[in-house]
């Protein structure tokens, strides 16, 4: 048993242990002992053994993490489940298992799991690993190719692959170095492996990845915090009112280097000169995803509102004095705006109804024109689904239910609300803003918003979009934006209907009967331009002589680079007529292209590059290239004429 638990020890494999090295290590001490057994014999008897170990241990992580809601992604906590879920896929294929993942997720939670007390649903769960395998089989799919570009100029006989295309395939193609370099020993690479303490290096990487990422939130202060108290925030009491008496404590400059570090929003027309700091204010400061307030402050106006620590910023285009001023929210903008934060409040919380708990806000923003939530979820949406979410959302808007917005301690709030409180973010105050609509939503927010959700009116998600794999965001307004949509959207199907003198119910039929009239001439179009390239590159143009048994083919030609490049494709392609072409076109400035038939003696006989640079200062230009193949650009398109003129003089033709 003592010989044996060494033995056992031997394969304790870390991260970043050089395998090959410990199996032959456990090999030399198995023939010490009597037993002949070779390297390649230890990975053959071990190796599956790990594997019917592994897929088990695997499949406990997998479906805890998705049990707890979390979505697989190629990005943070995300890429733990997706690397797992792929390592499972790969294994039981290794092991010839003819077993779904889903069906090995079923078997765990069935009889090693309790699963009454996770977020995620079981039916959740094993869509979600349904989707997951597919993706798998499409990523190795599309794997061979991503593999042989990213290793296109690796020797063939390379042992190592460089780290930084390990790295860039494991996080753009979501393929781990493993399944990587299995990929590259089946394309030709068959002595590459994956270099002892790559693994240790790449969860470096990744962590300090996160850690500057974590950076580049934390802003360092733009404004002299230190010399002013705290504002007293009297948007929360009366989110309605508009009009307000304070005393102005501080006015400045806003320096240069200040305006470029604010980062202002689209939504700010005027550029701000001064901030301006009081007493007590109305003005929503840009946080929690909200922009910030705009208005007047006396005879200037307010651009934009920002904090630092408890001190509410003013951005205004002129300054100041200190003393008694009168403010003035712009309540449309202000109405605007909780339209929108108590829009992406119903939103979320129908969402997580319709599609399942593991919908988490990952981030939103919400300005006067449109608001925007990222949601986390396993697939993209389809606009079925979109409407689903957006008729459940204005059912809520329709009850008319209460917004609760109350101010309560952190761990109170923790107790009652639990971590499903903090979607926006966990707030760094002891006490906690919470904004409740029923049972519907509940969030720790220091926004504003309406009273009672029918204040909104009506909302419409206009469309959803992929931030990254695991992410839909959608793009909603509500309110008067949301009817300013509905006008838009009937505006552009009039105006279209006209045009094509239909009605709008027949506009989508009629505009995929043109469309399919404009794909048959382009067809022609391009059937008859190929016969223009063939007939002008047959030898019986003015463009086309042959001299000493070599073709040469000087024209301008009408058209783009496309247009060109067929016609260098018609010259040269045949070996058995060696051809030296110099086409010109006056698109885009002026373009020249010189192309030679290679290996003839029309390569022999010339350069490409040095044509070029000869001709090229007509058109005001440059370029390079190869010896049979240069092309380059100018600015003066007029001059193709004389460039092309020029080859044949120096060509003597």
């Amino acid at each position: 048993m003592g010989e044996l638990s060494r033995l056992a020890g031997i394969l304790n494999i870390d991260v970043g242990t050089d395998v090959d090295a410990l199996f032959l290590k456990l090999s030399d001490r198995l023939q010490e002992t009597g037993l002949e057994v070779s390297v390649d014999d230890l990975k053959r008897l071990t190796e599956p053994l790990s594997s019917i170990y592994a897929i088990p241990d695997h499949m406990h992580a997998i479906c805890n993490m998705l049990g707890d809601g979390l979505i697989p992604s190629n990005s943070k906590a995300g890429y733990l489940v997706r690397m797992l879920a792929r390592r499972v896929c790969r294994m039981k294929e290794e092991l010839a298992l003819e077993v779904s993942l889903s069906e090995l997720g079923r078997h765990h939670i069935e009889h090693h799991l309790e699963f009454s007390n996770f977020t995620q649903s079981k039916e959740g769960v094993m869509k979600i690993l349904e989707l997951e395998e597919r993706k798998y089989h499409e990523m190795l799919r599309k794997g061979e190719a991503a593999v042989k570009t990213a290793l296109r100029g690796v020797p063939i006989e390379s042992t190592e692959a460089p780290d930084e295309t390990l790295f860039r395939l494991s996080e753009e193609r979501g393929l781990s170095p493993e399944m990587a370099i299995s990929i590259a020993n089946l394309a030709g690479w068959t002595e590459l492996s994956v270099r002892v303490g790559f693994a240790a290096d790449m969860a470096s990487r990744n962590a300090e990845r996160t850690k500057a990422a974590s950076k580049e939130k934390t802003q360092s202060m733009l404004f002299p915090s230190e010399e002013f108290p705290s504002t007293s925030m009297d948007y929360y009491s009366d989110t309605s009112r508009t009009s307000f008496e304070a005393k102005v404590l501080g006015c400045a400059n806003l320096s240069g280097n200040q305006l470029s570090s604010l980062n202002l929003s689209s939504e700010v027309d005027n550029p701000p000169t001064h901030y301006v700091v009081l007493d007590r204010t109305l003005f929503y400061p840009e946080g929690g995803g909200q922009l910030g307030d705009q208005g007047s402050l006396g005879g200037v106006s307010v651009c934009d509102t920002r904090i630092e620590k408890e001190t509410i910023y003013h951005l205004t285009d002129g300054p100041v004095p200190i003393g008694d001023i009168s403010g003035r929210v712009n309540w449309e903008r202000r109405r605007q705006l909780m339209d929108h934060h108590t829009a992406v409040h119903i939103v979320g919380g129908s969402a997580r109804e319709l599609l399942g708990p593991h919908i988490w806000q990952a981030g939103s923003n919400k300005g006067a024109r449109y608001a925007r939530i990222d949601l986390t979820h396993f697939s993209r949406l389809s606009r079925d689904e979109l409407n689903l979410i957006e008729d459940h959302a204005n059912d809520i808007i329709a009850s008319n239910t209460l917004v609760e917005k109350t101010e309560i301690p952190r761990a109170e709030a923790d107790e009652l609300f639990g971590f499903e409180l903090y979607q926006g973010g966990p707030p760094k105050s002891s006490h906690i803003r919470v904004i409740r609509i029923g049972d519907h939503d509940v969030q720790a927010c220091g926004g504003t918003h309406h009273d009672k959700v029918g204040e909104i009116g009506e909302l419409r998600i206009i469309r959803s979009s992929q931030v990254q794999d695991g992410v839909e965001r959608l793009q909603i307004v509500a309110g008067e934006t949301a009817r300013e949509h509905a006008r838009e959207q009937e505006r552009l199907l009039r105006e279209s209907s006209e045009v094509l003198g239909v009605s709008s119910e027949d506009l989508p039929a009629a505009v995929n009967r043109f469309f399919e009239e404009w794909k048959s001439q382009q067809k022609r179009i391009e059937s008859l331009e190929a016969e223009i390239v063939r007939l002008r590159t047959s030898g019986g143009d003015d463009g086309a002589v042959e001299r000493d048994g070599i073709r040469y083919a000087i024209m301008e030609v009408d058209g783009g680079i496309k247009a060109l490049m067929s016609m260098l494709g018609e010259l040269t392609r045949d070996p058995s007529k060696p051809t030296l072409a110099v086409l010109g076109t006056k698109d885009g400035g002026g373009k020249i292209i010189i192309a030679i038939t290679e290996g003839t003696k029309a390569a022999e006989a010339h350069n490409a590059v040095e044509i070029l640079n000869s001709i090229s200062t007509h058109i005001d230009g440059g370029g390079g290239g190869s010896p049979t193949m240069a092309q380059g650009g100018g600015s003066n398109p007029d001059g193709i004429p004389a460039a092309l003129e020029a080859a044949r003089q120096i060509l003597g033709l």
